[in-house]
């Protein structure tokens, strides 16, 4: 296969494989977390599967490559695709109508349910490994062509799946759910099989040209020696550090920008971007480097120290540069930009309402500051891989072999730093002392390719101690978490762990603020202390109302208001709290102990509510106990992953887990959660920004709510936390309910604009950019 149109035409097929990848990845993520949960073991559990199927594929697809002619490895690879689009054509049934809805009890047992993982992922995420190898293989007739060939083909590849992560985040999910983003994805792959067809012809007779005979100074079998033992090490640490660098930035960032639904895929489309466009210039790179092993070491040991530099020089600037002094008022705030009302007046030329965070953050947020800290040292990652494949590649009988000997490596390399840093190191030492970890593994390739060298340059010696600074500049982590929170240690107690950061911060007292101390989960407020919000109402409506709340399960911690709010009656035996954040009470626990909180003293001294850590939509799913009431503390409906607490499934489960007469409670940031919520339940109470659900008959009154909060249980329990209770319910203390009440006589045809896992329309409301529908009303919650 001579013809560079041919190379290029692969090339531009394999970038719409990688698309198609990163919307499987992407979509079948969202419904592995509704099966297994998305607690960090369950998510650790997802991305581990994904990753070892991988590597199967890379080793079974280098093998396979090896043993056939150019032209059965294009038939191979066009029968790899159409495999992939056959499974994503069932992966919806197969995923989400089979395992999500019918088989959840498997996920009863933390084993069970990775095996089942691992089953379902294995077959899709081969065939994914399989084609680079393979495609390699059948492109590549001489020795020398191996490191540009393959940098070419994972350089394109590696594109497409950054533009299948933006595509998919900012375009698919948003416009057509997960089911459309299916869809498209099974389109590529059919492409890709049917486009590769036409060249398959053109590689006949090519056998004996590209098997020549084996150089004399390469091994005649694809044994591994002692030098390819080394690459594949080296190639597996690199791995490590890639993984573990992700994690850092993405955890980071994700406090930093107060992630929303939009963040993640938008951080993974840059991170791949770089690596994409590194390894197509390392194709040069790799080209004129005579020797490719050093100048992959000193690559790899460049990127860990701009990683770390990188990002300690953005905090320096963002709090001592006063060109940066929005973006700090940001990091200090409570509430997230908001994505959609941000294009909107950008769109308009408009400036934010009071208080909120002005437009022209999102293009620094979501766009400079990402770009600034990720795509640098990605680029440097990706120019190194040709340089890699062309120390490792001297046997043209073995490229397929070893393309997928490196490639495993790399992917074992990153499960181990999947599951060692997002983890373990997170937990254990921080992620401040992380990235000092990993900026170290930098320094020690950095050594590693100095050894040998006859002197210690100054180019290399200006290098180590760039390298030493940027060690001597990692702060400790109260320094850390409390600068990328916009404030000082002293005013800021934080608790970080695999699951995430939790923090509280005590601000300077202003008019109109609700409290003196916000409570953040991963950089965005939730709550505020002390008690006494919506949270408060949140809680002790539904509770005052209810005529027997005996049994009551919170999705939920945040400052703890509302799960305290819900407990105030001497019948409630037990409050179940289900926080999926671990830190979040411990750090209740320490910012009471530097700071005495009312609020806080009360919640930590009721002996009923128990706290459980985990994912509150799988704690519903595997329970097999019924409650009185069932609500989520408020939610953000752009928040990542707070579809699925309120999507039409979610609610079924709700309704599944509720006693005869008990209660589902949720807050009501949009209409769509509302027309959702009456499409579930019978029988509901609508009070505006709060709806009750039951399967029975609600039958309440203005006069139980008030004999109830007379009672002196009830005005004690609030009294202990400094809650004015009647102050917060007087709205409700002279309503007429029944106006209220919707029972299954009225007709739920008209309700068809509503949230479901498939389609999570809030999360990912994005109207103002593609289309004219009318607004979703959204509240902020204190």
């Amino acid at each position: 296969m001579r013809s560079k149109l041919t190379i290029i035409s692969a090339a531009s097929l394999f970038f719409i494989s990688g698309s198609a990848a990163l919307i499987y990845q992407t979509a079948w993520q969202r419904l592995f977390v509704i099966f297994a949960g998305g607690d960090i073991q369950a998510v650790t559990l997802i991305v581990t599967a994904f990753m070892l199927g991988l590597g199967g594929g890379y080793l079974l697809g280098g093998w396979l490559a090896d043993q056939q002619s150019a032209a059965r490895n294009l038939l191979a690879f066009a029968l790899v695709e159409a495999g992939i689009a056959i499974w994503g054509g069932c992966s919806q049934w197969l995923y989400h109508d089979i395992l999500c809805q019918q088989l959840s009890a498997l996920t009863g047992a933390r084993i069970t349910g990775g095996i089942v993982l691992i089953i379902l992922l294995l077959p899709p995420t081969v065939l994914m490994g399989m084609s680079l190898p393979l495609l390699a293989r059948a492109l590549t007739r001489k020795v020398d062509q191996a490191a540009a060939h393959i940098g070419c083909l994972y350089g394109m590849n590696t594109l497409g799946a950054a533009a299948g992560a933006l595509l998919t985040t900012w375009y698919l999910l948003p416009q057509h759910g997960i089911s459309g983003s299916i869809d498209t994805a099974v389109m590529m792959n059919i492409a890709c099989a049917a486009c590769i067809l036409p060249f398959i012809p053109l590689s006949f007779g090519e056998q004996t040209e590209i098997m020549p005979a084996v150089p004399e100074a390469a091994p005649t079998t694809p044994g591994l020696s002692g030098r390819m033992k080394g690459f594949l090490l080296l190639h597996a640490v690199t791995g490590f550090l890639a993984l573990g660098l992700e994690i850092v930035w993405f955890r980071v960032l994700g406090v930093m920008l107060k992630s929303t639904a939009f963040t993640f895929g938008t951080l993974l489309g840059i991170y791949l971007a770089g690596l994409g466009l590194g390894a197509l210039a390392g194709i040069w790179k790799a080209g004129r480097s005579t020797n490719p092993l050093r100048t992959f070491l000193w690559l790899q040991a460049s990127l860990a120290v701009y990683a770390g530099l990188s990002l300690m020089l953005l905090l320096q600037a963002i709090h001592h540069a006063p060109w940066c002094a929005e973006l700090l008022a940001y990091l200090d705030s409570y509430e997230p930009i908001d994505i959609n009302m941000s294009i909107q007046l950008l769109q308009h030329h408009q400036a934010a309402h009071a208080g909120l965070p002005d437009p022209m953050l999102l293009p620094i947020l979501h766009g400079l500051i990402p770009l600034l800290l990720i795509l640098p040292a990605t680029f440097l990652m990706g120019l190194s891989f040709p340089c890699l494949q062309k120390a490792a590649q001297t046997d043209l009988a073995h490229i397929g072999t070893r393309t997928g000997w490196l490639q495993a490596a790399n992917i074992a390399g990153s499960v181990a730093g999947a599951l060692l840093v997002g983890t373990l190191f997170i937990s254990w030492l921080g992620s401040a002392r992380t990235l000092e970890l990993l900026v170290s593994i930098g320094v020690v390739l950095g050594l590693l390719a100095l050894a040998g060298t006859q002197r210690l340059r100054l180019k290399a010696a200006s290098w180590l101690a760039l390298a030493l600074v940027t060690l001597a500049l990692i702060p400790s982590a109260d320094d850390f978490w409390a600068s990328i929170h916009g404030t000082t240690a002293d005013k800021m107690v934080h608790v970080e762990d695999s699951t995430g950061v939790a923090a509280l911060k005590k601000t300077a007292p202003a008019p109109g603020l609700p409290g003196d101390t916000m409570v953040f989960v991963n950089g965005t407020g939730q709550s505020w202390l002390p008690y006494g919000h919506v949270h408060s109402v949140l809680g002790a409506l539904p509770a005052l109302l209810h005529p027997n709340p005996q049994r009551i399960a919170v999705i939920g911690l945040g400052s703890g208001d509302t799960a305290y709010s819900v407990a105030p009656r001497y019948q409630t035996e037990e409050v179940i709290c289900v926080e999926i954040i671990g830190g979040q009470i411990e750090a209740l626990r320490e910012h009471h102990a530097r700071h005495p909180s009312p609020s806080i003293k009360a919640l930590l001294g009721e002996k009923r509510i128990r706290h459980v850590r985990g994912d509150g939509r799988r704690f519903l799913m595997m329970s097999d106990e019924r409650f009185d009431i069932i609500e989520a503390d408020a939610l953000r409906p752009n928040g990542a992953g707070s579809g699925i607490l309120y999507s039409q499934e979610y609610f079924q489960l709700m309704l599944k887990r509720l006693k005869p007469g008990g209660y589902a409670v949720t807050w009501v940031p949009t209409s769509r959660v509302r027309n959702t919520f009456l499409r579930v339940f019978p029988h509901v109470l609508d009070l505006g920004h709060i709806i009750i659900g039951s399967p029975d008959r609600i039958d309440v009154s203005a006069s139980d709510l008030r004999r109830r909060l007379g009672h002196l249980e009830v005005r004690q329990h609030f009294r202990l936390a400094d809650v004015p209770i009647q102050e917060l319910l007087a709205p409700y203390l002279n309503a007429n309910f029944r106006t209220h009440i919707i029972g299954p006589e009225t007709s739920r045809s008209q309700f068809t604009d509503i949230n479901t896992d498939l389609h999570p329309r809030d999360e990912f409301h994005l109207s103002r950019l593609w289309e004219p529908e009318p607004e979703q009303e959204v509240i902020n919650a204190e």
